[in-house]
């Protein structure tokens, strides 16, 4: 009776082992597709606000710009 009760138990732990393996193996996989996701978005976030500072760039050193500020201060 002991020997079945363990022969059950073995087999048990085996299956809940291996579905909790696949189960982790499968979250990784899609956490790795979200992040992909989610470094690509970051990437075009970090490309709007490169173009961003360049336009405030060409604005502030334009000789416009100073133009207008010191007519602004009068």
């Amino acid at each position: 009776m002991d020997n079945d009760l363990a022969i059950i138990a073995l087999v048990f732990i085996i299956v809940v082992g291996t579905t909790a393996s696949e189960m982790f193996k499968y979250y990784m996989k899609n956490k790795q597709r979200a992040d992909m996701g989610s470094v690509s978005d970051l990437q075009a976030q970090n490309q709007a606000l490169i173009e961003r500072v360049q336009v405030l760039e060409k604005l502030v050193t334009d000789s416009d710009f100073d133009l207008k500020q010191q007519f602004k201060r009068l």
